[in-house]
């Protein structure tokens, strides 16, 4: 038998036919591969095809008209409202409710809406961002197999309240069992019955909502309810009845906080009689104690602590123009206080007074939480300024008009100064001149025993701000004087002693420092009107000096004598113009630093305050019926506190 195909032959035919099948299949890869590349050419400013949120496709949408269709929904709801419905409690009966999305009078709030333009992006990234193969082939896929997102959502807190409000004649309120104090003194108090009931679940429902609202979804949320039964019943509270007046006279709850930034310390002080209606009774370890109620003592941090403790994260910001920096802002570490964590301590110092009785020491610090800045000063400046050095601050509180915007111009004056290496730092230069060339506003000066108006009143407020920062800094002070008088606006912002200011009068009497950090130093000054206060902050690269001063102690004050009439011809007949007594003082301080060395240098402050007594100018005896004056909207009788670029004798 002859074979047909010798081997040699038949061996070529199959290399013939892998060949061909594998050109085949090269060539199949490529037109796959180039028909991918050309199917991202087409949608290169587009959305995929496939993509979806819920039932809506974006596919063919550019990312500009995305955003424009996801506007439609949030039109929608905006014009519409959310629909919700419960069940009455008794009746079992469906209710429905709407919640108005943008509130009637309040249009810059929107309880809930779709994040139209972060969502269009999150459509338009879709098959995009990740390996380039990945970014080449996946997308075709989304034809068959759907590519569903889901919208971003943002909602805000007064939809909760809007929606308890609104549930709160359905509400059945049910409770635990509680002790409500009547009077402190006597001992007063009466017994709550626990009380079952039905909670709406009002956090769930927003959870569904928001569920929905990602899919872009308008079905109706039910607001479901759960039952309730007491944890705590009426023969679990007179279980402790005895521990309650312990309780209550343990002293006083405080909280306290020193900000990290300007050094100052904040207190607060909550007495008995806030804290009784704070009074919960808790299962705790198996037996029963008298606890805090979480909700209102987070309505007390919201309303009196949370507001002097948030500060919000900044970015670095540094523009030099002329020799000084024209914008500066200072990266910023944000801070918000911890509501929990600190209903938590604050919790667990009350509870243990059902333990340990009174006369124990009921302070907290609060706990916050810090957010770090995207951008710092390093990153923002080449003078090698790196790090806050320390910072001053003083109040302006009940200051009058003109010596608000006097400070005001010199906090703008000194902004953005740059101190060089070796420079001695002098507030007149930078702040003045004090004339009325530069803006600056006549204000209220005790001269000797007169009372005269003077161009820049309220300098010493610059002065003492700068006195504080620079000694929290640990710089070198070369040139001081206090005020001649004890002036309010400059006592020490935690004792309210005098000691700690600094008076300026143009031209001899200066507030100095030297700059012997071998850097360059910057000055950033901050007034904020709602506090009335002034933060001065000095920035550069730290060498490792510290800085810090003690509170002044006052070893004499001197009273203010007799009241005083002095006649002036430069008044009207019958006109009077009186200046408030002071008293004098003799105080003193002792400024500590720390060089880059660890030398550790003392210097102490003395301060001598003299006594002024009530002094009014009067003009001659008035004629019969004479008229009666007034000095800046005052009657010509009443006081006046005057201000000075230094309250300094001539």
């Amino acid at each position: 038998m002859v074979e047909k195909n010798p081997p040699a032959e038949k061996k070529n035919s199959m290399l013939k036919s892998a060949l061909f099948a594998l050109i085949a299949l090269v060539g199949l890869a490529l037109f796959a591969v180039a028909s991918a590349f050309a199917y991202q050419q087409i949608y290169k400013n587009k959305v995929y095809p496939g993509v979806y949120i819920g039932q809506y496709h974006l596919g063919g949408l550019s990312a500009e008209k995305a955003t424009e269709f996801l506007e439609i929904y949030n039109d929608k709801i905006a014009k519409d409202g959310i629909d919700f419905f419960y069940y009455h409690p008794k009746s079992g009966e469906k209710i429905d409710l709407k919640i108005d999305a943008v509130p009637a009078g309040d249009s810059s709030v929107e309880l809930a809406s779709v994040k139209s333009a972060e969502t269009a992006a999150l459509a338009f990234g879709a098959g995009r961002g990740g390996p380039w193969w990945k970014d080449l082939l996946l997308p075709p896929s989304f034809l068959i197999f759907k590519e569903k997102i889901q919208a971003q959502i943002q909602t805000d807190n007064k939809l909760v309240e809007q929606l308890k409000s609104d549930l709160a004649p359905a509400a059945e309120n049910p409770r635990d069992a509680n002790v409500k104090v009547t009077s402190l003194s006597p001992l007063a108090y009466e017994i709550v019955p626990a009380k079952k009931g039905a909670i709406f679940e009002i956090a769930k429902a927003r959870a569904e909502m928001e569920q929905k609202m990602a899919a872009l979804t308008l079905a109706p949320i039910e607001i479901k309810q759960s039952g309730f039964s007491p944890s705590v019943n009426k023969a679990d509270v007179e279980s402790i009845l005895a521990k309650l007046p312990a309780v209550l006279t343990a002293g006083d709850l405080n909280l306290n906080y020193i900000d990290s930034r300007t050094k100052e310390r904040r207190d607060w002080n909550i007495k008995n009689n806030v804290y009784a209606d704070w009074l919960e009774t808790r299962a705790a370890d198996n037996e029963f104690v008298f606890a805090l109620n979480k909700e209102r003592v987070f309505a007390y941090l919201e309303n009196f602590v949370k507001p002097a403790v948030d500060v919000a994260a900044k970015n670095a910001k540094f523009l030099m123009e002329d020799g000084k920096v024209k914008e500066f802002q200072a990266s910023q570490s944000g801070v918000s206080l911890d509501m929990e964590k600190t209903y938590a301590e604050l919790d667990a110092i009350f509870r243990a007074r059902n333990y340990e009785g009174a006369g124990r020491a009921q302070t907290l610090t609060l706990s916050v939480s810090i957010m770090e800045p995207d951008i710092k000063v390093s990153d923002a400046n080449n003078l090698g300024i790196t790090d806050r050095l320390g910072a001053g601050v003083s109040t302006f509180r009940d200051s009058h008009t003109n010596r608000i915007k006097n400070i005001a111009l010199a906090v703008r004056r000194l902004n953005g100064v740059i101190i060089a290496p070796g420079e001695e730092f002098s507030a007149i230069k930078f702040a003045g001149p004090f004339t009325a060339a530069v803006g600056f506003l006549p204000e209220a000066v005790i001269k000797g025993k007169e009372i005269k108006n003077e161009i820049g009143g309220g300098m010493c407020q610059i002065g003492t701000t700068l006195f504080r920062m620079a000694m929290n800094s640990g710089m070198p002070i070369t040139q001081r004087r206090n005020h001649s008088l004890v002036v309010g606006y400059y006592a020490d912002p935690v004792n309210g002693n005098p000691g700690t200011d600094a008076t300026l009068y143009e031209p001899d009497i200066d507030f100095r420092f030297l700059n012997d950090t071998g850097g360059y130093l910057l000055l950033q000054t901050e007034i904020d009107y709602v506090k009335q206060r002034l933060v001065f902050t000095l920035w550069g690269k730290s060498d490792g000096r510290k800085g810090w001063y003690d509170h002044p102690k006052v070893s004499k004050w001197i009273p203010a004598g007799e009241p005083q009439t002095v006649e002036s011809d430069k008044l009207k007949p019958g006109e009077k113009k009186c200046q408030n007594a002071f008293r004098g003082a003799v105080a003193s301080f002792t400024y500590t630093r720390v060089t880059s060395s660890s030398e550790q240098i003392e210097r102490v402050f003395d301060s001598y305050y003299r006594p002024l007594p009530q002094i009014c100018m009067v003009g001659p005896d008035p004629p019969a019926g004479g008229a009666t004056s007034t000095i800046d909207g005052t009657t010509a009788a009443g006081s006046i506190v005057p201000d000075l670029v230094g309250a300094v004798e001539p």
